[in-house]
């Protein structure tokens, strides 16, 4: 039981560190005539490649570093490092709870979908055609142990199903980073066959 007791001692530091993300945070302690310094690398003596104003809001962390001093940011079309110690978590649901918004994108044929649980509704769109907007029929949250989440919706003439997965994505379009990736499964009709789109997917900007 001793030893039992000393391994949990040992291992709950590393558990309650241990975050969901991607995850919303906002910039806190900058001074008003400052800004928030975005790095090439997770290093202050690293390039600076953006900024952030000292009360933006809603961004978006992929990723930490190994230390966990630094966070992983997507900027306009850059990714790179803030110190985390400016930055300050958003009191919201984790991702994967699926309590909020999700915007998802991919390529071949480029698409977007977004994924609206609040409204229990979903859209997908091409820069061909608007799709019409499904109903939301279910939904799966993932836990941190298991960080994956499904959700299925359907319209009139159409079903899908999408698989999210808390894992690093790359949309293939940019220099972006992504925490979530995503696997869409389509059925127009049984007559057709069915398609398969992968992408990865953002979160949508919340207000509490």
């Amino acid at each position: 039981m001793k030893w039992l007791w000393l391994c949990l001692c040992l291992i709950w530091p590393g558990l309650a560190a241990a975050q969901v993300l991607p995850a919303l945070y906002d910039v806190t302690g900058v001074a008003g005539s400052d800004v928030l310094n975005i790095r090439t690398n997770a290093d202050a003596n690293s390039v600076i490649v953006a900024t952030l104003r000292p009360d933006a809001k809603g961004v978006e962390v992929v990723a930490l570093s190994p230390d966990g001093k630094w966070a992983q940011i997507n900027n306009a079309e850059t990714v790179g490092w803030a110190s985390l110690r400016f930055l300050r978590k958003q009191n919201r649901p984790e991702w994967l709870a699926l309590e909020y918004s999700l915007e998802c994108s991919g390529t071949e044929p480029f698409w977007t979908l977004f994924i609206d649980p609040p409204v229990k509704s979903a859209h997908i769109n091409t820069p061909d055609e608007e799709g019409p907007e499904m109903d939301i029929l279910g939904y799966w949250p993932g836990t941190a142990m298991q960080p994956t989440a499904v959700v299925q919706f359907a319209s009139d003439d159409k079903n899908a199903i999408a698989v999210l997965r808390g894992q690093a994505c790359l949309d293939g379009m940019s220099d972006q980073k992504f925490g979530i990736s995503l696997d869409l499964f389509q059925q127009a009709s049984p007559e057709k066959p069915g398609q398969t789109l992968h992408g990865c997917c953002r979160l949508a900007p919340w207000a509490p």
